[in-house]
């Protein structure tokens, strides 16, 4: 579709040859005035058309002096002049000599106002029957008449008789001369009247013909054309000019584009465009109000303009204003002769801009709604091309109660037919938990997304196969919102991971194997290192080999514990450990973790804080050390050097539980880490750029040790600054062996 309006193909299509050898016209392009094709002709066949048929044009200011009766009729006329036909000549002698005769006949003694008022009356007649020329024979016989008949020495031509006759024989002269005048310039009245209405009818006719905007096809340059040639036509119709042009508003350059002419061909070149400011439309449109000049060759403004060459004298011109006082570009007309145009032709020529304005605007409205049907079924067409490319299975559902819109080939394969609300209930009833059990309609993720509004991300469920085997998936779905109002649809992705299942458990697999294989010498070496060290002692002499073989035993231990921890992250990923509580009291297992870390962390304070004596639960104290124990490890590896390590143990009694918190005085974990802290083999990029040792295990152990005991874990901001890990502990028995789900 291309953008509204058509400007350059206009301008091309309107632009004819410049005529050889003749001056450069680019000081004002809009008006240089243009003839198409169609409307073709020359300066002296206008010049002469100007002349003989109406139009505008009133006598210039300096014009020669002309003889009575193109005064006479020139008064208000706009047509060409009676001739001196034998019709007319006998029509005025006829309408005076047979009333003359007839009164001489009669009275002969008749007063000179008698007969005078009889011929004014047969004036009057003559003039309105046979125009200027009955009337003006028909005044010529009068005074003959009455001169012969009816004044001095009857019948001879005589000077009147007294005063009463001087006064009768001139009121009768002057009062016909008066009638013709007016009688001819009430008929030329009339006729411009009916000129008007004929150019009012013709310009309706011409925007009639225009049609409603919405019969106007998008992107069509004829379409536009011709409309635009139509509206031209229409101002030049009702002001009956010789020449007229519109140019259109560029906003993107300030500048205005010719569109369409009618009139004269320019005598040189002529610039497609002009800057606003420049030239008669460009002072249009940036004053942005109408504006005439009466003679192009006495307008100081066009002394050195080559459009004196082209034979345009007056100019009115208009600006054509759209909705929120948006310029869309200039109309202008012109006439070949002088004129002043008056406030009726500016107020008609401004009319019809608003019409013509009104258009555009429209034409431009369904331009903009055509570009924007086309671009979002481009986008929708995209859309639907990048939904079917998808290797993942895409579903989307809108509201209210979760219909499906669109789906792919994908989405189909796996879950089933969804065209048909029976059919997708059939294929969303095949989804299950991990461990098999049913999942309610309101727990599917599009559902959610669908009620609740929210994003859901990561949910890992089970969908049976055709051939009945269970596939696991993994489903996300997030809501579509317009301008972010109510949901217009809920967008599911449904990705296999029966590849990552696998992989997963291979590595899982894998892992176990290698930590039993690293695990197995281990016992031995270290208890070779101790026998050697024991022996070494005994003899004495030997300080140097002895702290060697300690620091051997000490690498060793730390490689048991990474080992214990790769077996224990496996078992748990499996879902194969196994928790075996039993009455253990907290404080007493709390005071052997730090009595057992002090001697390591030699550089930190650790602290204990406890109310009561003895906490007594229902626990694993294992794996209840091994909580504790990687918590208060972790708070001394991030802790610098002499700050203190607390841990902090209360009761809650309204839970039936108890609260253990562990805080230091490191960097503290920021909290857009914190949710990815507990995630297996994580650590920070600081811990990683710090050579701090450790995989990352840890809190993941930890976590999945909490929750087999009924709890949870969480971290926050400690006190002093640092971190604050707390781990929330039921009292209340538990099972004798808790599964930890995969």
């Amino acid at each position: 579709m291309r953008a509204t309006p058509p400007l350059a193909a206009t301008v091309d299509r309107c632009r004819v040859p410049a005529h050889a050898g003749g001056p450069a016209h680019a000081e004002d392009p809009s008006l240089a005035v243009l003839t198409p094709d169609k409307r073709s002709g020359d300066h002296a066949l206008l010049r002469r058309l100007a002349t003989a048929l109406p139009n505008r044009a009133s006598p210039a200011p300096r014009a020669p002096r002309r003889p009575l009766h193109h005064w006479l009729t020139g008064l208000g006329t706009r047509g060409p002049l009676a001739t001196a036909e034998p019709w007319r000549l006998l029509v005025g002698a006829g309408s005076v000599l047979l009333p003359g005769v007839v009164l001489a006949t009669i009275h002969p003694a008749l007063p000179v106002s008698v007969p005078g008022i009889v011929f004014m009356v047969a004036i009057a007649f003559s003039t309105a029957l046979a125009d200027w020329v009955g009337g003006a024979t028909a005044l010529a016989l009068a005074a003959l008449v009455l001169d012969t008949l009816f004044v001095g020495q009857r019948p001879s031509l005589a000077w009147p008789r007294g005063p009463a006759e001087t006064l009768g024989f001139g009121i009768t002269l002057v009062s016909g001369g008066a009638l013709i005048c007016l009688i001819e310039w009430i008929k030329r009245a009339g006729s411009v009247a009916r000129l008007d209405a004929a150019a009012a009818r013709a310009a309706a006719n011409a925007l009639t013909a225009l049609g409603a905007p919405s019969s106007y096809a998008p992107g069509t340059a004829a379409d536009f054309d011709h409309a635009l040639d139509t509206i031209l036509t229409a101002m030049i119709r009702v002001s009956r000019a010789h020449t007229g042009a519109i140019l259109l508003a560029q906003e993107r350059d300030d500048a205005l584009v010719r569109a369409v002419a009618y009139g004269l061909a320019d005598t040189g070149s002529v610039q497609p465009s002009l800057r606003l400011g420049e030239g008669f439309a460009g002072r249009v449109a940036r004053e942005r109000r109408p504006l005439t000049t009466v003679d192009i060759a006495t307008d100081p403004r066009f002394a050195d303009s080559p459009l004196r060459e082209t034979g345009v004298r007056s100019l009115l011109g208009v600006p054509l204003i759209g909705a929120g006082d948006r310029l869309l570009g200039v109309a202008h007309i012109g006439l070949l002769v002088p004129h002043q145009f008056s406030a009726t032709d500016i107020a008609r020529l401004e009319a019809l801009a608003a019409r013509g304005a009104g258009w555009l605007d429209a034409v431009h409205a369904t331009d903009q709604q055509e570009r924007l049907l086309r671009r979002t079924r481009e986008e929708r067409e995209r859309l639907a091309m990048i939904i079917a490319a998808m290797p993942e299975a895409v579903v989307v559902v809108e509201p209210p109660d979760g219909r499906v819109v669109a789906c792919n080939d994908a989405a189909v394969r796996l879950l089933g037919p969804l065209d048909g609300e029976r059919a997708a209930h059939t294929a969303f009833a095949r989804l299950h938990r991990p461990d098999g059990a049913a999942l309610p309609a309101s727990e599917l993720p599009l559902t959610r997304a669908l009620t609740a509004g929210a994003v859901v991300t990561g949910v890992e469920l089970v969908v049976q196969g055709e051939e009945g085997e269970a596939i696991p998936i993994l489903v996300s779905a997030a809501p579509l919102r317009h301008g972010g109002a109510e949901i217009q649809a809920v967008v599911g992705v449904f990705q296999d991971i029966r590849r990552l299942k696998e992989a997963d458990r291979v590595k899982d697999e894998f892992v176990s194997a290698v930590s039993h294989e690293l695990r197995s010498p281990l016992t031995p070496i270290r208890g070779f290192v101790q026998l050697v060290a024991r022996e070494l002692e005994r003899e004495g002499g030997h300080p140097t080999h002895v702290a060697w073989l300690h620091s051997i035993e000490g690498h060793v231990d730390r490689m048991t514990r990474l080992v214990d921890d790769l077996l224990d992250a496996a078992r748990l990923r499996a879902g194969r450990l196994e928790i075996r509580p039993e009455p253990t009291d907290l404080v007493t297992l709390c005071q052997g973790v730090l009595r057992a870390q002090r001697a390591a962390a030699t550089e930190h304070e650790l602290l204990l804080d406890v109310a009561p004596p003895t906490l007594i639960g229902w626990w694993d104290p294992d794996r209840l050390h091994q909580v504790i124990e990687n918590l208060v490890s972790n708070a001394v590896k991030y802790s610098p050097p002499g700050s203190t390590v607390r841990l902090a143990i209360a009761e809650a009694p309204a839970e039936d539980a108890v609260h253990v918190s562990v805080s230091d005085q490191g960097p503290g974990v920021p909290p857009a880490l914190r949710p990815e802290i507990f995630a297996p083999f994580y650590r920070t990029v600081a811990a990683t750029a710090s050579r701090t040792p450790g995989l990352g295990l840890g809190l993941f152990i930890s976590r999945e040790l909490v929750l087999a005991h009924g709890g949870t874990i969480a971290v926050a901001d400690a006190p002093g600054g640092g971190a604050c890990f707390t781990v929330t502990l039921p009292r209340g028995a538990v099972a004798e062996t808790l599964a930890v789900p995969a």
